[in-house]
């Protein structure tokens, strides 16, 4: 199987970063509250070009998945402190998994965060994506703290160190790292720090849905 390409977003890429990102959480449909309304922010993942560096994964001319690199001083949700960098919507296309397109995704945001000198990077998660939460945590996130849950999903807050980010790159180009098939998500832990419901729904990762 080729290796994917990662390759910034370009508008014509609209249309089938929308579609991959609905095919990636359709899955989940039973397991969120009002899934029309999440759906249709899910639908309009390309939004996310505005604020952040979309990038693209692409194999035999085909977009395969995409994820998002929110760099420092980008805007963001207040769960995220403003000098970090933050992954967003990490979706891979179900025919394409299990071939490496979720880890080069992963490494490429990484990669941007080391030369932007985020001290840390950060993401959401649920443990219902548990894929993603494996390969995650396999590259050195730890949680920190739960979020307020979003639909009826729980979620939390993850965080990897700017002086894990070369490790983490190295486990990724390792063979055998479990690969990433779908965005990120994480369990709850007692007594933990919690953000005002309206931040989280402002900031997990997908576009604010329209009536």
């Amino acid at each position: 199987m080729n290796a994917a390409a990662i390759r910034g977003y370009v508008e014509t890429d609209r249309a089938a970063v929308n579609a991959v990102a609905l095919a990636a959480f359709a899955q989940y449909a039973g397991d969120y509250e009002d899934w029309p309304t999440f759906s249709a922010g899910i639908a309009r993942m390309a939004d996310l070009a505005a604020d952040g560096d979309l990038l693209v994964a692409e194999r035999g001319g085909v977009v395969a998945g995409a994820v998002v690199h929110v760099g420092p001083g980008r805007p963001r949700s207040a769960i995220f402190p403003d000098d970090w960098s933050v992954i967003r919507m990490l979706v891979v296309d179900p025919a394409a998994r299990g071939g490496g397109v979720g880890r080069a995704l992963v490494a490429a945001t990484l990669e941007r965060a080391r030369r932007a000198g985020a001290p840390a990077v950060g993401l959401h998660t649920s443990p219902i994506m548990a894929t993603a939460l494996r390969l995650y945590e396999s590259i050195g996130f730890v949680r920190e703290h739960d979020l307020p849950s979003n639909r009826g999903v729980p979620y939390a807050r993850y965080t990897l160190p700017a002086a894990g980010i070369a490790a983490a790159l190295a486990r990724l180009a390792a063979p055998g790292t479990p690969v990433s098939s779908i965005k990120n998500v994480v369990p709850a832990q007692a007594g933990a720090q919690v953000v005002r419901a309206t931040e989280v729904q402002a900031g997990l990762g997908f576009p604010p849905a329209r009536e």
